[in-house]
């Protein structure tokens, strides 16, 4: 990407409590306007710290990172106020909803007809019309946090930081935000996305980096994590008659001989269904032995891995992350 289209660039970051009990540590990556970039990883493995050290709520212990080209170790007020936190941590007022975002807006300049038009949007979208008189204190879980999110949308600014924005939203409410922050990534926006909702980030993020006890594991787009940490996919069969137990014995030494990583998830009767890493060739495979048998296949599908399940590969692996790329990247 251009040096223009850099807004955040992180350069070695890293936090550390004590000199022995690091946060997060060397983190090496970038986020371009109008990309949504998302950071993964089980708790505890450093995209809170992470997203407090881009938002200068906490200062680094080593290395750095530049916002807009400035270092953030020297960012002030006129940098943090062109962007906008979400935390998983409330800040909830004493005035009603609909009035906390009007204020909201109104502290960061936005003229007062747009701010109203504003938050009947927000209202709309966040689902919030039926309790828009009541304080935020009274609020069930999931509307606190729906408001929270509403309110830091109040605003206009050019970077977001979402630290698990749609933890306890049902699904429908969270299609409708993700969908609502994909429009402003289109125009511009540029949004760090913290979630363990991985299909969340397969669907919303350009680009995604796993971290791990506070190191960055792997970066890339969805498509090349899953390409690369995938494992094993599933395939699924259907015959046009039940299966002699011979036959069997024989399609299951037939897989077993050229599978790779196979695992055989069911046999039964007129059904097949397993996981390997060289799918299409056992497709191929099966096909030559259905046909060699005088069996019809009446289905046959090839499952992806999930994001999900490339993720589960990448964080159980024992391994340090491996040098150079970006693809594999780490300390």
């Amino acid at each position: 990407m251009s040096h223009d289209d850099v807004v955040i660039r992180v350069d070695g970051l890293g936090f550390a409590y004590t000199p022995e009990r690091f946060a997060v540590r060397n983190l090496n990556f970038e986020v371009a306007r109008g990309e949504v970039f998302g950071l993964l990883g089980r708790n505890g493995a450093g995209k809170t710290t992470t997203v407090r050290l881009l938002t200068t709520l906490l200062p680094p212990t080593e290395g750095t990172a530049y916002l807009w080209g400035k270092d953030l170790r020297v960012c002030g007020r006129a940098e943090r106020a062109r962007m906008g936190v979400v935390l998983q941590s409330e800040s909830l007022d004493f005035v009603s909803v609909e009035r906390n975002l009007t204020l909201y807006a109104f502290l960061w300049g936005t003229p007062r007809e747009v701010a109203k038009s504003r938050a009947e949007e927000m209202l709309e979208l966040f689902e919030l019309h039926e309790v828009r008189k009541r304080k935020p204190w009274a609020l069930s879980g999931g509307e606190r946090r729906r408001f929270q999110v509403a309110r830091e949308l109040m605003h206009d600014m050019e970077l977001l930081f979402l630290d698990e924005p749609t933890v306890g939203l049902d699904a429908l409410t969270r299609k409708r935000i993700l969908d609502y922050l994909a429009r402003r990534a289109r125009d511009g926006l540029s949004i760090v996305f913290t979630t363990h909702i991985l299909h969340e980030a397969d669907q919303l993020c350009r680009r995604i980096g796993v971290m791990q006890d506070g190191r960055m594991r792997a970066q890339g787009a969805p498509a090349e994590i899953k390409r690369r940490y995938r494992g094993a996919r599933t395939v699924e069969a259907e015959f046009d008659r039940p299966l002699l137990p011979a036959e069997r014995d024989g399609l299951a030494g037939a897989l077993g001989r050229a599978g790779a990583d196979l695992e055989l998830v069911s046999l039964d009767l007129g059904e097949l269904v397993f996981r390997a890493s060289n799918a299409e060739d056992l497709v191929a495979e099966l096909a030559r032995w259905a046909h060699g048998s005088g069996v019809g296949l009446t289905r046959i599908a090839v499952r992806e891995a999930t994001l999900e399940e490339a993720f589960v590969t990448l964080v159980s692996q024992e391994a340090e992350p491996p040098a150079g790329g970006a693809l594999g990247s780490g300390p």
